[in-house]
This record gives C-alpha cells, sequence and structure tokens, in this order.
C-alpha cells in the first residue's frame, strides 16, 4: 500500500463509539448486581453510568466525527485515554452517594463498564483503521 491510498482526512466510527459506551453500561451494570446483589440496583446502575459515561464524555471532547488527518488520530489518542478517565473520574465523583448498604456494585459496575468501554473502543478503532485501505473512500 502506497502513501497515496490511505485518505488524507478522515473521521472517527463516532456511532460505533457510542455502541462502545452503552454495551460497557449494560454489562457494568450486570456485574455489578451480579457480584452485589444485595447493593440497592440503582447504586449499581450510578456506577455504570459514571463509567459509560465518562468513557462517552472523554469521547466527545475529541469531535470524532470531525474529518482529520489519520497521523493527527493517532497523535491525540493519548489525551483522547486521559481525557476519558478524567470524565470517569469526575462523573463518579458527581453521581457518588454512599448507600447504608456498602458501595461495592457502584464500585464495579463503575469498573467493568469504564474497562469494557475502553476494550471496545480499542477493537473497534483497530478494525475501523485496518479497514481504511480497503475502502479509500471513508471520509466523511
Amino acid at each position: 500500500m502506497t502513501e497515496n491510498e490511505i485518505p488524507r482526512a478522515v473521521s472517527l466510527p463516532w456511532g460505533a463509539m457510542i455502541v462502545a459506551g452503552l454495551v460497557g453500561g449494560v454489562l457494568g451494570t450486570v456485574a455489578g448486581w451480579l457480584g452485589h446483589p444485595t447493593v440497592p440496583l440503582a447504586s449499581v446502575a450510578c456506577g455504570a453510568l459514571a463509567g459509560s459515561g465518562g468513557y462517552l464524555l472523554g469521547s466527545m471532547v475529541l469531535l470524532p466525527w470531525v474529518a482529520r488527518p489519520l497521523e493527527q488520530w493517532m497523535a491525540i489518542w493519548p489525551g483522547a485515554l486521559l481525557s476519558r478517565l478524567l470524565a470517569t473520574g469526575i462523573m463518579a465523583w458527581l453521581l457518588y452517594f454512599p448507600p447504608p448498604e456498602g458501595d461495592g456494585g457502584f464500585r464495579a459496575a463503575l469498573v467493568v463498564s469504564h474497562v469494557v468501554s475502553i476494550f471496545l473502543d480499542a477493537a473497534l478503532l483497530s478494525r475501523w483503521s485496518r479497514s481504511l485501505d480497503r475502502n479509500p473512500v471513508h471520509e466523511s
């Protein structure tokens, strides 16, 4: 593949990034509820919301729908991970109110939803970047 085959400016698959956040939230809720069935579901749901919502807010800061050169996307990827981590921490701080039964479900849902979202994001972005050489008209 030559340099001319790679599109000059592409946008990230932000629809798939939103789906990754939603799937992470659902799996975080399930994991938090299964791990701590006595904790109220509202606490578990708040943890999942903080994990997946922080991922989504941190992702949207990047404006993934804007077409940029592929090299620029690779350069700002570490900043994306940092913005997601910070947004998740801020959302967890805003949503955390310790229930009398404990906070184990909140923490489990928070961690699982955030980690699953990040792993799904990495998988979909690697698949997306591999597809660029097969579909050079991947511009927004």
